[in-house]
């Protein structure tokens, strides 16, 4: 009879028992948890988001910086469901109305709470009123032209990052409408990286208002990648934690679960381009796939298409990327 050394045999005990450990899920049904959405369950949550009151109230301009005799940047607040939260506008001088063009970033529970972009201005006038919200639990940064502009922390829970944060867009474009007259807030549209892409879908399914959505690197699934990634910190916080400290039932993670995931709502989305990069370890390519295969087995293929850039990860996929920028303009290009 073999016997294996005692420090590998230690080492396998270590292993083993780390591994338990890590199930956060342990005792709890994981078959129930991590079932297909029942068409009951799917329209449970339309019925949701139609009963959710989303108006902002006590609308406010906080900040109003002049970046040029063509361009003002403005800080406005705004209530929403009691919490407090803001948003950078852009607004051209003009007479004429404009289109509203939303970016909306990433998410990470150890990353700085921000929704951050960087914008170089290569003349005075804008197309758009560019607008950037905070949402919960997060504050808005804009550098332009090497120059930050920040708003203080929203109120509310940064983990609630999907469904919440589709929340405080929708609320958002409402608050812009209301203190800028020629905001045509009819014509919107959305662009959104990581998370944000995610929530650019859901908000292009949640509100008529978006006419176009162009996320990048975004999941749609959340049923299917909890099921694999549930002891990841990401995934537990935005999901699980409610399950496992018994303050939330398996049938309200899966609502909540469900709400996130644009793939079952997919029917509603406007036209829509999809970037993925290849190598995209974070939020694969096989999402973006499987969406537009959806949309294709939904006979709805005319609305969307999808592009995947070869050797691109999650994070390089827009970088000295000429080809998506230049294919987001023209698209968004359609609504000026």
């Amino acid at each position: 009879m073999k016997y294996l050394p005692v420090v590998l045999l230690i080492g396998i005990l270590t292993l083993s028992l780390a591994c338990k450990k890590e199930d956060a899920l342990k005792g709890i049904d994981k078959t129930a948890l991590f079932a297909a959405p029942t068409t009951t369950e799917i329209n449970a949550v339309q019925q949701l988001w139609s009963a959710r009151n989303l108006t902002p109230l006590n609308i406010t301009t906080e900040e109003t910086h002049v970046i040029n005799a063509k361009l003002s940047l403005h800080i406005i607040s705004f209530e929403l469901s009691g919490s407090k939260e803001y948003a950078a506008v852009l607004v051209p001088v003009t007479d004429h109305p404009l289109p509203v063009m939303f970016y909306v970033g990433g998410y990470g529970t150890e990353k700085e709470p921000v929704n951050s972009i960087k914008i170089g201005l290569t003349d005075d006038q804008l197309p758009v009123i560019y607008v950037v919200p905070s949402l919960r639990g997060q504050y808005v940064s804009v550098e332009i032209n090497n120059v930050v502009y920040k708003s203080p922390l929203s109120q509310g829970s940064r983990f609630d990052a999907f469904d919440g944060a589709t929340d405080d867009v929708i609320a958002t474009l409402t608050a812009v409408g209301n203190v800028f007259p020629l905001a045509d807030t009819g014509r919107a549209m959305i662009r959104g990286g990581s998370r944000g892409g995610t929530v650019a879908l859901l908000a292009g399914e949640r509100d008529g208002r978006f006419k176009r959505v162009a996320p990048v690197a975004f999941n749609v699934d959340f049923i299917g990648l909890t099921a694999q990634l549930y002891n990841d910190r990401t995934y537990k916080e935005q999901f699980l934690t409610g399950l496992v400290n018994g303050t939330m039932t398996i049938a309200e993670t899966r609502q909540l679960m469900i709400a996130s995931s644009p793939l079952y709502f997919c029917s509603r989305l406007p036209k829509t381009q999809l970037h993925c990069g290849e190598k995209d370890r974070i939020t694969p390519a096989s999402q973006g796939e499987l969406l537009f295969n959806r949309m294709k087995d939904l006979g709805l293929e005319d609305k969307v298409k999808l592009f995947i850039y070869p050797n691109r990860t999650h994070d390089d996929i827009t970088t000295n990327n000429t080809e998506l920028q230049t294919r987001i303009n023209q698209f968004f290009g359609e609504l000026w």
